[in-house]
């Protein structure tokens, strides 16, 4: 069994503290039932919000050196853009642009669906999500750069649920084979479960027996 990186071993740790990773009974976006919900507007202040900024910025440092620009999909993807650059610049003697969109056009103003630096085909941008499920938001991100030809270097994310997309593939595989760029998790669900299953983290069993149980059996209906 591989143990997790000091990378992961931190991502986790945040995920647990702040109660942004829950065991129990939750409907997720897909309208699945799951035992297992992960929910990171639980990063609501500074302290935790910049570490686990740390984390997406060192997973992205680890492949991408330069030309670095985020792209943060509404809601949850903005937070996580803007604390990741504030952290890569620190790394960078380069401008670490971010942009994101507004889920309804703006009609006054500067006008538009998107904000922050201007998007161009010249420059590809790297899109920061939380989580992947079935990978709806993914490919709503796509629909919506495709009409301006912004192409994607990366889709980095948090935690990958590692579900069944569109058909009966994995969504992140499914997303790497039908947009072409890959898909890069701090964590995968995975990776979570083996290291919570009957193992004291934090003073606390996280997985007994019962919720592992019950993980394997929604892992076999949708993983």
């Amino acid at each position: 069994m591989t143990a997790l990186t000091q990378l992961q071993s931190k991502f986790l740790d945040l995920l647990l503290t702040s109660g942004a990773l829950k065991f129990g009974e939750f409907k997720t976006k897909s309208g699945r039932i799951s035992p297992y919900f992960i929910n990171t507007g639980a990063f609501d202040h500074g302290a935790v919000l910049g570490k686990v900024a740390e984390c997406y910025a060192h997973l992205i440092r680890s492949r991408f050196r330069d030309g670095i620009h985020l792209y943060g999909p509404a809601y949850k993807g903005i937070t996580l853009a803007a604390a990741t650059t504030l952290e890569l610049a620190k790394y960078s003697n380069e401008d670490v642009p971010f942009t994101f969109n507004r889920k309804e056009a703006k009609d006054h103003g500067e006008g538009g669906v998107f904000v922050g630096r201007a998007l161009s085909p010249s420059h590809p941008v790297i899109i920061i999500e939380d989580v992947m499920t079935g990978g709806t938001s993914i490919r709503e991100t796509m629909e919506l750069l495709k009409p301006r030809n912004i192409s994607v270097r990366a889709v980095v994310i948090g935690i990958d649920r590692q579900e069944r997309g569109l058909g009966s593939q994995q969504a992140s595989l499914e997303v790497q084979a039908d947009f072409g760029c890959p898909v890069m998790a701090i964590l995968t669900i995975d990776e979570i479960v083996r290291a919570l299953w009957n193992t004291e983290r934090l003073g606390k069993i996280w997985v007994d027996g019962q919720i592992k149980s019950r993980i394997d059996q929604y892992r076999t209906n949708w993983g």
